[in-house]
């Protein structure tokens, strides 16, 4: 673990935490100059900088980055970031804004572009679509994030495959998490204002909080999606043919 990992290992959530670390690790597998400026496409100021010692912009819409984005084309020239990443955005916005926005982040990029965002297996789909009808029972509306989940349809193999013959450019694809694991803490984080008061809800209520920290779930790779995979990583590499190339020792058995 490199620069804070350690100590968000120990206090942040698995799915924010793998998804920011697993994006530094394959920044540096990059081999980005010491000094290169990553753009974080959707992201959080100051969060992805925790976990790279790069310089890291932050653009998003809803005024949480450095920069504000009113979508459309980036606020950047061409070649202006050595690297740019989109975590968990894709899947916010409709199927016919992503490739145009690949595009644009391709533009931006010198080297690489590093994509995350939920796996859209049809066992995940079907989960989520369960877990925004009951967010919708018990709340009276839709979710927020899960909403735009399942209106805008979670990234599948085929769009990804339409991605990388469209962009033409060298690709690896990872996938990691759980999406099962994941959906029932979900649930248990959704029922526990409803639970009857007493110790054992209160008992209940910790161990959903703490079962939930990074420091219980190993973050693993794999070049390979498996049933339960909850987020894949796409790299795509600037200039480079769409021929694949191997992981580079990325992967953990």
């Amino acid at each position: 673990m490199i620069r804070m990992n350690f100590r968000a290992w120990l206090t942040m959530d698995y799915d924010a935490y793998e998804r920011h670390s697993v994006v530094s690790r394959l920044l540096r597998a990059a081999h980005l100059a010491v000094d290169a400026r990553v753009l974080d496409v959707g992201g959080r100021a100051a969060l992805l900088g925790q976990f790279t010692p790069y310089r890291v912009v932050a653009v998003n819409v809803d005024g949480s980055g450095d920069v504000l984005y009113g979508g459309g084309s980036l606020p950047f020239a061409d070649n202006a970031c050595e690297a740019v990443v989109t975590l968990d955005t894709l899947e916010h916005v409709p199927r016919a804004v992503r490739l145009p926005l690949l595009r644009e982040s391709l533009r931006v990029a010198r080297q690489c572009v590093i994509v995350a965002a939920p796996w859209g297996s049809p066992a995940h789909i079907a989960r989520e679509r369960e877990l925004d009808a009951l967010y919708t029972e018990l709340h009276g509306t839709s979710h927020a994030y899960l909403g735009e989940h399942v209106r805008y349809g979670l990234p599948d193999a085929d769009e990804i495959a339409a991605w990388r013959t469209a962009l033409g450019s060298r690709a690896r694809l990872y996938f990691a998490g759980d999406y099962v694991w994941q959906s029932r803490h979900f649930e248990r984080v959704l029922r526990a204002p409803f639970m009857p008061s007493g110790w054992a809800t209160r008992l209940k209520r910790f161990y959903t909080h703490r079962s939930a920290r990074a420091v219980w779930h190993p973050v693993s790779l794999n070049s390979s999606p498996y049933p339960t995979a909850n987020r894949f990583y796409l790299v795509l590499e600037k200039g480079a043919d769409s021929s694949d190339v191997p992981d580079m020792g990325l992967v953990q058995a």
